[in-house]
């Protein structure tokens, strides 16, 4: 009795918008992720003061 492998190939097309849409997803779950552990991320605001 042989044992035989199969190797299965994709094609996956992605456009630009399921990507962000993706990343944007991502980004959300690895914030909850480091804030459960006590990590706060900082996001850039406009209002913060601009060095000459």
């Amino acid at each position: 009795m042989s044992i035989t492998r199969q190797k299965f190939c994709y094609l996956v097309v992605l456009n630009e918008k399921f990507l962000t849409l993706l990343a944007s997803d991502l980004l959300l779950q690895i914030e909850q992720v480091l804030s459960q552990i006590g990590i706060m991320l900082m996001k850039q605001c406009d209002d913060i003061a601009k060095f000459p």
